[in-house]
């Protein structure tokens, strides 16, 4: 997104923070166009009373983050699906390096989080999820580290400009706005909104419906405190998906605003004190990426397990009333 812009394009410095912004927004334009989806995107917001002027208009179209939620959701069943299949198949089951990269994973999940957290016995009906929105998140994290719609975007700019491709052609269109799906708040709202469901579904499921909402608050208290406990159980409640969304969105999102902010280093001094000086900060600034874009990758995995280990722990928390 960041080298497609610059093509054919004078750079100034007030410029540096709308491009920070961009590099994590989504796109303001929808990447394919759908009439059946513009229809029924029109058809709920009149519903619900909202014109297509304002800022809740429920838009059904494939933006750059949908068009991403689909992509790395491919990512990460093909691959998951394949190394399997690959591991399967081998006469003497000798997993490969990124097989066992994903079982070294796999089983620190299941004995450092789901068994210690969730129990020996009830670990088995929630791996799935925990397995899936570890993987989700982790996939996502470090595909949005890597400059693949920068490219493609290079590509579809520089085809614009030779009249070669139309301005509305998807390659340039995939360059608008950023492409780590995790920086979006909606999505990790939506994944935190998952976890804030599983758990109550856990608690439901060991206790009935009655008594898990009555193990909001410990029994035998006086019952004048009830009236203090419960109100702050039940935000406590709420609370949880909200951290989950604010963590994972916030992290990804501000490693990629300061990356951002790094290049522009050499963009600015360019414009301001001429050339020679955009040449000299170049490799400060570009060491303070590198260093920066190591450091992002780390954050991406703890990250993601930080995620799933929360929600082992909720769903423990939900089940294990007692603990």
């Amino acid at each position: 997104m960041f080298i497609a812009e610059k093509v054919g394009k004078e750079w100034t410095m007030d410029q540096a923070p709308q491009y920070a912004i961009d590099h994590v927004a989504n796109s303001k334009k929808n990447i394919f166009e759908f009439e059946f989806l513009n229809s029924l995107s029109e058809k709920i917001s009149n519903f619900f009373g909202i014109s297509s002027e304002s800022l809740f208009y429920i838009d059904l179209g494939i933006s750059k983050h949908v068009f991403l939620l689909f992509f790395v959701s491919f990512i990460v069943v093909s691959t998951i699906v394949t190394l399997i299949q690959g591991y399967i198949s081998h006469k003497k089951n000798i997993p490969n390096k990124f097989m066992s990269i994903i079982e070294m994973f796999v089983i620190y999940l299941r004995d450092d989080v789901l068994k210690n957290f969730i129990g020996d016995k009830e670990y088995r009906s929630w791996a799935p999820l925990v397995y899936t929105i570890f993987f989700f998140v982790l996939f996502g994290n470090v595909l949005g580290l890597i400059p693949i719609f920068d490219l493609t975007g290079l590509i579809g700019k520089i085809g614009y400009k030779a009249e070669m491709l139309g301005k509305d052609n998807i390659l340039y269109l995939l360059s608008k706005g950023g492409h780590t799906v995790t920086a979006n708040v909606n999505v990790t709202f939506a994944i935190a909104t998952i976890t804030f469901v599983a758990f109550i579904a856990a608690g439901i499921q060991k206790y009935g419906f009655v008594q898990h909402w009555k193990n909001l608050a410990p029994s035998g208290l006086p019952w004048p405190l009830y009236f203090v406990v419960v109100p702050i159980e039940f935000m406590g409640l709420f609370i949880r998906p909200l951290a989950l969304t604010l963590r994972l969105a916030g992290n990804m999102m501000g490693g990629h605003i300061a990356l951002i902010i790094f290049i522009t280093f050499i963009f600015s001094a360019t414009a301001e004190l001429g050339g020679l000086a955009g040449f000299g900060i170049a490799p400060f600034s570009i060491s303070l990426a590198l260093g920066l874009t190591m450091l992002e990758l780390l954050v991406a995995v703890i990250q993601a397990y930080v995620f799933a280990l929360l929600t082992a722990v909720f769903i423990g928390m939900a089940i294990h009333v007692d603990h």
